[in-house]
């Protein structure tokens, strides 16, 4: 094994595990996002404690820390199976972040930032089927959660090489939503309004 890839899945992971959500609200001196609303600390919880913008901020430093992980891994050479590795790390980091004693969020956004680096075009597709599941219902955990089930055949079809590390990728994502799912199954999942 490479040792550059062992560096970058160290690197991959201490990335994913800076939580922009808890950074954003001790800078603007709100409550740690983990306390309040869902609990979680991502972009959907942000827009409820504290408004469009900082959810915004959050999304985007989520989206971009996936994307540099991935990102490095390319400019270091290694092949797509590897930069699938890669993004498992830094979606890993993210949910069991070591600067934050292990509490995280799901990995959703950061997964996201990690694809769009690994395959634009399941990005995209898997981006879409987000943006209409949620437009329809309104539930952001139902709109992570097909997205990510979606995102499974088209990888086999298009980018097999991918298809493991995403597999456990999504995994852990769905397990992370395992109390939305509960919450599903008796009707009690938060709504965002129109």
């Amino acid at each position: 094994m490479p040792t550059s890839f062992i560096l970058l899945l160290c690197i991959a992971y201490l990335l994913g595990s800076v939580s922009f959500a808890v950074l954003i609200s001790l800078l603007r001196r709100l409550p740690d996002p983990r306390s309040m609303g869902s609990g979680n600390p991502g972009a959907s919880n942000m827009l409820r404690v504290g408004g469009k913008s900082l959810a915004l901020a959050t999304l985007l430093g989520d989206l971009g820390k996936g994307a540099l992980a991935v990102w490095l891994a390319q400019r270091a050479g290694l092949e797509s199976a590897a930069q699938g590795w890669i993004a498992l790390a830094a979606v890993t980091g993210h949910i069991l972040p070591v600067f934050h004693r292990l509490r995280g969020g799901k990995g959703v956004a950061t997964a996201a930032g990690a694809l769009l680096i690994l395959s634009w075009p399941a990005a995209l597709v898997v981006s879409a089927i987000w943006l209409a599941t949620f437009a329809t219902l309104r539930i952001a955990s139902v709109a992570s959660i097909t997205a990510c089930v979606c995102l499974l055949p088209w990888l086999a079809w298009q980018r097999p090489e991918l298809l493991l590390p995403c597999s456990i990728m999504v995994l852990l994502i769905l397990l992370r939503h395992r109390l939305n799912i509960g919450r599903l199954l008796t009707g009690s999942e938060n709504h965002f309004k129109n």
